[in-house]
């Protein structure tokens, strides 16, 4: 799992290093990994990254499988 946060959010570049942020940040991060793991299409976790980004009903899609989790 590490691997895959380092590669698609680039976890150990991530310049937060005080208090409660780098935990939390990391809770986010895994929690929005398992959100793009459990979408159908055959897009690897980066490019499914960018299009939630870029489309905003991709986004929708992803956000309407939070209960699933």
């Amino acid at each position: 799992m590490h691997w895959t946060l380092d590669v698609v959010f680039r976890e150990d570049t991530a310049r937060i290093k005080t208090g409660n942020a780098p935990q939390n940040l990391a809770t986010a991060r895994k929690l929005t990994l398992q959100m793009l793991n459990q979408l159908p299409d055959q897009e690897s976790i980066k490019n499914r990254r960018k299009m939630a980004g870029w489309d905003d009903n991709y986004l929708k899609d992803i956000l309407s499988n939070i209960n699933q989790i």
